[in-house]
């Protein structure tokens, strides 16, 4: 599998309802979402009488994210990034950290005068980030976003050829223009390695991505990179996950020396964590997860882990974890099946910036790195193909924040 990279830059409004049919002044989704380019192909290659169902079951159009012209990616923040009240109107903007490690190790440990709840000078405990995107410059984070207006359309009458009475209507879109450069998004999509040269083609060709279009909105140029970029090796995956897990240790060490309990197992049994691998599976999209095949669930657990990473072609079992702390919210999901002028079939999912904490009572090998690299290619969860599902192990913004600042 090859993964394109994607830019999409918008020539007019966007808009990408939550629902179909949405109300008065339901805001847009803030980014475009997979769904809206997979129906986009699906189209096109229905207009060109070259369908492939079996191809459009392999790829993964991930979401594009709001983006700067030099943004390599952008991702959303994890549901751990928390900020001070207001962070936005200090001097300069305070941006936000992790509360990932000390949290967690502060359930585990359990001191009970070490609760993890910073506060600002004026004595206000922070809140969490909410659902913001961020993208690395350097070292250093930068937020990005995208600027919403208020559109307003009138029905009209075909028969007199005037405004319809009653049938003025308001809705939110996302506005080609923010901060007075034309609106970018950074995605990706996932495809066998022959069929990357037509899909680029494909690609370039969608000229409207969204809702409402027959009122002039939804123009975008798409620009897929001309090369495929290499997906991520477990020597990068294992590369984050130790950094992830020093970080744990040191944590602990700390708590310890301030009174904390040592760290254990799920049955309160001592585990020394120094021989130990902890990692995190990041949600970058809204995942549909069922257990035992058809129970919808909010939890990825150990036993679901293992299963997904299974494989038996090679005989390998799967990573053996045991599920630490999950950080998630749930969401309905639907859509709008434009081929067949339906809905599509409502889902109960888990919302994007959502995290799963493993904890391996062994430190990884090479063969479970190689589990975890591909997990992060193919996704989780149903309907892949559109976006959902979308996975990122140890996600760098665990590892930005400095440690003392912990």
């Amino acid at each position: 599998m090859e993964m394109l990279s994607l830019r999409i830059i918008a020539r007019s409004p966007l808009a990408f309802p939550l629902r179909k049919p949405g109300t008065q002044f339901r805001a847009s989704l803030p980014f475009v979402p997979g769904t809206a380019i997979y129906g986009a192909l699906g189209m096109w290659f229905g207009n060109e009488n070259r369908f492939d169902s079996e191809l459009f079951r392999q790829i993964r159009c991930h979401n594009a994210y709001p983006a700067d012209p030099t943004d390599a990616w952008v991702r959303p923040l994890p549901a751990t990034a928390i900020q001070p009240k207001g962070a936005e109107a200090y001097d300069p903007p305070v941006p936000p950290v992790d509360a990932l490690v000390a949290r967690v190790c502060w359930e585990v440990q359990q001191p009970a005068a070490l609760i993890y709840a910073p506060t600002d000078a004026e004595g206000r405990p922070w809140e969490a980030a909410g659902s913001k995107f961020y993208t690395l410059q350097g070292n250093a984070l930068a937020l990005r976003s995208v600027t919403q207006r208020t559109m307003t359309r009138v029905g009209i009458n075909r028969r007199r050829g005037t405004a319809e009475d009653q049938r003025l209507y308001s809705f939110q879109a996302l506005s080609e223009v923010t901060e007075q450069r034309e609106t970018q998004f950074c995605g990706s999509l996932v495809c066998p390695a022959r069929t990357a040269v037509e899909l680029t083609a494909a690609l370039g060709a969608i000229t409207h991505l969204g809702g409402r279009q027959t009122t002039g909105m939804g123009a975008v140029e798409i620009t897929p990179a001309q090369q495929t970029v290499a997906a991520e090796d477990w020597q990068a995956v294992q590369g984050r996950v130790d950094q992830l897990t020093q970080r744990f240790q040191s944590q602990v060490e700390r708590y310890q020396d301030l009174g904390g309990s040592a760290w254990h197992d799920g049955a309160g049994n001592v585990s020394p964590i120094a021989a130990q691998s902890i990692f995190t599976i990041n949600l970058l999209s809204d995942a549909i997860l069922l257990e035992h095949g058809w129970v919808p669930t909010n939890v990825l657990s150990g036993s679901m882990l293992e299963e997904m990473t299974h494989n038996s072609a090679t005989g390998y079992p799967g990573i053996k974890a045991r599920l630490l702390r999950a950080f998630t919210t749930p969401t309905n999901v639907s859509g709008w099946n434009v081929s067949w002028q339906r809905p599509k079939p409502s889902e109960v999912a888990v919302t994007m910036g959502g995290l799963f904490v493993f904890q391996a009572a062994q430190p990884l090998q090479r063969e479970d790195y190689t589990a975890l690299a591909q997990l992060q290619l193919d996704g989780i969860g149903e309907r892949r193909a559109e976006g959902y599902g979308q996975v990122r192990i140890c996600d760098e913004f665990h590892l930005l924040a400095a440690e003392e600042d912990q």
